[in-house]
């Protein structure tokens, strides 16, 4: 059994607007004015360093360098949203405070946008008596996380979505809007890469025609079918669910997934995610829209991710619907590892840092001109090579 590390102490910055100066006159221009004026301030002045030490105080931090906390005096609580600075949190007893996050947490998590996010697991003091009874709490540590889902915002930099799910659910529709198997590509890379479960739903399925039409990636490679595209992925291992809410199918199939696990939503806006939800969950009215018929993009109708309990077990966390879906931190030469039909090949190219474009004697080239390999899947192995 490993010995827990003793705490340490670490010298951390002041907020900006605290860094306030000691001395508030001048005392050159009090001289040349009233020479007794300054002889009577050198009572009241006091003259410090203005190096980085003094800008700076000392708190103590544990091996994960997050600050040490008393755990026996705060609550243990989950975070079911995150509203600007408002974080709201549902305790052991499924009341919900408001809280917000200790400053100094803040400025230790700085390297990501969202130091605290939906399924975070965290200790949180209570300020009720403080707010006249109302449940309100303050965040003082956040627990490891065990999986997060990111993405990559207009600024460059992650934004976590949800933390600590067990499965991503990618919901996609078969039209209204095209289904987009290059984006159920990248749903399972985001979901693999944050080590989540990656669950597939096909939804709408009583718009399925003969001739549904897929998306087509411009790609030299022939044009899959609506079923085709979900037998290509059945064929890989990955859990394929086909639901409509309209009819009631594949519902039972979808409450057993989601079952006792925590399950992230995500999807393009338009394919359905609030109203399967609805359907599941009766009660939870959440609003649904219509698509555009001008170019058949959903209109956003979830604005912040939020998790829900299921009455059959379980959490479900709704996320703002997205049009895009960037890889985070996801390198180059990782890529390869989240396309399961790649790993039995990867062995067997001539260079270790094959990166399966344009080397000589690479086994998986040859095993997509062998068609052992889909072709579509390749062609979007080499989109998101790029995007990487």
């Amino acid at each position: 059994m490993s010995k827990k590390r003793p705490a340490r102490k670490v010298r951390v910055d002041f907020r900006q607007n605290r860094q306030v100066r000691r001395r508030q006159d001048d005392w050159t221009q009090q001289y040349r004015a009233d020479e007794d004026k300054v002889v009577n301030a050198q009572a009241g002045e006091t003259v410090r360093a203005k190096g980085d030490l003094s800008r700076k105080r000392t708190i103590l931090v544990d091996g994960k360098r997050q600050p040490v906390v008393d755990e026996s005096l705060w609550k243990r609580g989950l975070v079911t949203k995150v509203h600007g600075l408002i974080c709201y949190v549902r305790d052991a007893d499924t009341r919900i405070w408001e809280c917000t996050v200790r400053r100094i947490l803040r400025t230790r998590l700085i390297q990501s946008r969202a130091p605290v996010t939906v399924g975070d697991h965290v200790w949180f003091s209570d300020q009720a008596a403080a707010w006249d009874g109302r449940p309100v709490g303050v965040i003082e540590r956040v627990a490891p996380r065990t999986s997060r889902l990111s993405r990559r915002d207009r600024r460059q930099r992650e934004q976590a979505i949800v933390a600590n799910a067990d499965q991503l659910l990618a919901i996609v529709s078969i039209a209204e809007p095209k289904l987009r198997p290059h984006l159920v590509d990248r749903y399972i890379v985001a979901a693999l890469s944050g080590q989540l479960s990656p669950v597939l739903c096909f939804n709408k399925m009583d718009l399925l025609t003969a001739d549904a039409p897929v998306e087509a990636d411009d790609e030299p490679h022939g044009r899959l079918s609506t079923m085709e595209v979900i037998q290509e992925f059945r064929a890989l291992g990955y859990t394929c669910l086909c639901t409509s809410a309209v009819t009631g199918v594949g519902l039972d199939e979808l409450r057993a997934a989601l079952k006792d696990r925590i399950t992230v939503l995500s999807g393009q806006s338009g394919v359905g995610k609030s109203t399967l939800l609805n359907a599941l969950q009766p009660g939870l009215e959440l609003p649904v829209q219509t698509v555009s018929d001008q170019n058949e993009k959903g209109r956003h109708t979830t604005t912040l991710a939020e998790l829900f309990p299921l009455d059959f077990g379980g959490f479900v966390v709704d996320t703002p619907g997205i049009r895009a879906f960037d890889m985070w931190a996801v390198e180059p030469g990782e890529l390869e590892a989240f396309f399961v039909e790649f790993i039995p090949y990867v062995q067997r190219c001539r260079f270790r840092d094959c990166t399966h474009r344009t080397e000589d004697d690479c086994a998986v080239v040859a095993a997509v001109e062998n068609g052992e390999i889909s072709e579509r899947r390749y062609y979007s192995y080499l989109k998101m090579f790029e995007d990487a």
